[in-house]
């Protein structure tokens, strides 16, 4: 096998999906972000079956961010094109594009919740505004979430009254409120102390076992290993080496990979 080139490590979940277009939930086809003559991304491209956890691990700068938001049509493509669930997000109209985008739910480093709303409304005002869903079936779902990640208790809290691992578990909330086929996650423990960072990644290895479709960029080798099916090292914006975690974890075959993980492991 070639590591080099990401197209020829298919079989890393054919156990999940077959070659059909529809059990492909995302698509980057040859995805090009150049920003003056800096490619972010060059000529990318990756498939990411329905129920598929995959990892992206890379130094800072590697382009894992900027998939990510392309993904979520928050950074249009220089050139290439990004599919979800089989329909290219290039020159959709807007209506379009935002469903779409709707299937599509993202996590940041930063938590972005309203300082001024509790929890609960938090959560409400993402489906109220997003979806019409009228309020009282709004804080229904948003109860629901909160249990679901462990901050029924909550609800009523303002941000500024909840730890990091908190805001970050109430985002995810927020993300899973508006119902997406996809889950995106851009280094979400990354501003959070290990032991915060804990309760996020454990809401996460929950989503993964439900049977969400999810993409991780992370520096969390462990999490990367546990929980992914595949594991895909970025370096200059440019896939290097895409494989199941153990292989590209334990026993990279590119030269960059190792390097990245000896300096990771080193720690």
């Amino acid at each position: 096998m070639n590591v080099t080139d990401p197209d020829e490590d298919m079989h890393t979940f054919t156990d999940k999906a077959s070659d059909e277009t529809s059990d492909i939930s995302a698509e980057a086809r040859k995805v090009v972000v150049d920003f003056t003559g800096h490619k972010a991304l060059n000529s990318v491209d990756l498939k990411l079956a329905r129920g598929e956890v995959v990892a992206l691990i890379g130094p800072s700068g590697s382009g894992k961010s900027t998939l990510l938001r392309t993904f979520n049509h928050l950074q249009e493509p220089t050139s290439g094109e990004i599919l979800i669930g089989g329909k290219p997000t290039t020159g959709s109209s807007r209506a379009d594009l935002l469903a779409l985008r709707r299937k599509v739910g993202m996590c940041f480093q930063s938590f972005n919740l309203f300082p001024h709303l509790t929890a609960l409304e938090n959560i409400e005002l993402a489906q109220v505004h997003a979806l019409g869903r009228p309020r009282k079936e709004a804080k229904e779902r948003g109860r629901e979430l909160l249990q679901r990640v462990g901050l029924e208790a909550k609800a009523d809290h303002k941000p500024a009254n909840c730890s990091g691992g908190q805001q970050q578990r109430i985002a995810i909330a927020r993300a899973l409120a508006l119902d997406p086929e996809i889950m995106l996650f851009d280094e979400p423990t990354s501003a959070l102390d290990p032991e915060l960072g804990v309760e996020v990644l454990n809401v996460m290895r929950e989503l993964a076992e439900s049977g969400m479709t999810m993409m991780v960029a992370t520096h969390e080798m462990h999490f990367a290993e546990d929980v992914a099916d595949r594991v895909i090292f970025m370096a200059d914006g440019q896939i290097l080496e895409s494989g199941e975690p153990s292989v590209v974890l334990r026993t990279p075959q590119h030269a960059r990979t190792q390097k990245f993980l000896q300096a990771v492991i080193g720690r």
